[in-house]
């Protein structure tokens, strides 16, 4: 489930590139559709915590981001104080 999450965040969206609100919501609405359509009864498992290897990956993401909320915060600052 959580694969296809991010698969409708990704794909899903609107003329100008911007995610569609929802997506994740609209995207599960019209895969089980699908699937119930092909007479196919979906199980999902929501099965515990982000797996070692992935929590590893998601602490560096963050870090990242926020090495850039902090770059961009000196920015401003910078902008702001120098008019």
């Amino acid at each position: 489930a959580s694969i296809w999450m991010v698969q409708f965040m990704k794909a899903m969206r609107d003329e100008r590139g911007e995610m569609i609100k929802n997506a994740h919501v609209l995207g599960f609405f019209r895969r089980i559709c699908k699937l119930l359509f092909l007479r196919t009864k979906p199980v999902f498992v929501f099965d515990g915590g982000t797996p070692a290897l992935k929590r590893r990956t998601v602490i560096a993401r963050k870090r990242l981001r926020e090495k850039a909320h902090a770059k961009i915060r000196k920015t401003a600052e910078k902008l702001l104080l120098s008019h």
